[in-house]
């Protein structure tokens, strides 16, 4: 994804809770979600408490995006960012090869 086109915060080089939101169409609501959850935590919070994503975690979110298309369940998606996600898309993998064969 380009995230050019969006202003960072200048001072911390990250992405608000609203731009991300912006950026992706997922609802605030749902990236509060995901934070409580463990499955996309801010790369760092604000001095006010905000919520601020970098690129690393815009990626991390595209990946449990691509997995959620593919109805994979929120429970069995790792966290993308603390890990190389192999398993999940391993299970992505093989879904993908189910659906494809007519399983």
């Amino acid at each position: 994804m380009d995230y050019s086109r969006y202003t960072k915060n200048t001072r911390t080089n990250s992405y608000t809770v609203k731009e991300v939101s912006n950026l992706t169409g997922i609802s605030v609501r749902t990236l509060h979600y995901y934070d409580e959850i463990g499955l996309l935590k801010p790369t760092e919070k604000s001095e006010a408490g905000y919520r601020l994503y970098d690129d690393k975690a815009l990626e991390a979110l595209r990946q449990v995006l691509i997995f959620r298309e593919l109805d994979i369940p929120l429970k069995e998606i790792n966290n993308p960012a603390a890990s190389n996600g192999a398993s999940s898309l391993q299970r992505c993998r093989a879904q993908t090869y189910l659906r494809c064969v007519g399983m």
